[in-house]
């Protein structure tokens, strides 16, 4: 019957379902750039539109696209120079024997309940990438780890919602140098320079517990990884 009428064994163009209308994409894109951040299906909800239509309109007419949030460590102009030098005379040390199984790693941790660092629910719809920054309040539980070549030390929470370094340093003298103290006499201990870690206080007592000598003569020292306001003892 199709060749009698068509002359053509070839199936026919189908019609398909018809697109969105040019007022529906300008729906979309009006409430996306007045809420950049606006997920696709709060979005739906709002346009009473199926979310698949809604992220098929951004992507395939309106051409922008969600850009994901990075988490990236604040940095200053003087810190690259720290940090390199900081990986130089690392890299020498390791070349030392026993060096690696003296060393002691530490830091904390912030943990959120809440879904605040859940990057995938965190989008900005453009069509260019709009570099931007969010900051957020620390104010979930933080826990402290220790960990050296044969032992794991914690978790720790700490009671206050914030470290600062008077907290730290209950902490280093009640808890972890204790035990530090107890399963090796030469050791070295490593903490960044976040600000809790540069308060006069944590580095006075740090510094009358482990000796600061030459590189040829390495004992026990602390090492403070550059970052903010970081460096090396």
């Amino acid at each position: 019957m199709k060749f009698q009428q068509s002359g053509c064994l070839c199936a026919a163009k189908r019609t398909g379902r018809t697109g969105p209308s040019a007022e529906t994409d300008e729906r979309v894109r009006e409430t996306f750039v007045m809420s950049p951040q606006k997920s696709t299906h709060r979005a739906s909800r709002e346009l009473q539109m199926p979310q698949s239509s809604v992220w098929r309109i951004l992507r395939k007419r309106l051409r922008v696209r969600g850009y994901q949030l990075l988490l990236l460590q604040a940095l200053n102009p003087q810190d690259h120079n720290a940090r390199f030098h900081f990986c130089v005379d690392f890299e020498q040390r390791l070349e030392e024997d026993g060096f690696a199984e003296k060393l002691v790693f530490s830091d904390e941790a912030t943990f959120h309940v809440c879904g605040k660092v859940n990057r995938h629910n965190v989008r900005i719809w453009g069509t260019e990438n709009p570099h931007a920054t969010m900051e957020h309040v620390r104010d979930s539980p933080t826990v402290f780890c220790a960990v050296s070549s044969c032992k794991f030390y914690g978790p720790l929470f700490f009671a206050e919602p914030t470290v600062t370094g008077i907290n730290y340093l209950d902490m280093l003298q009640l808890w972890l140098m204790p035990q530090l103290q107890e399963d090796s006499e030469d050791f070295i201990f490593q903490q960044d320079g976040a600000p809790p870690r540069f308060h006069f206080e944590v580095r006075a007592h740090i510094n009358a517990i482990f000796p600061v000598v030459a590189l040829g003569a390495l004992l026990t020292v602390t090492l403070f990884l550059p970052g903010l306001h970081g460096h090396l003892i």
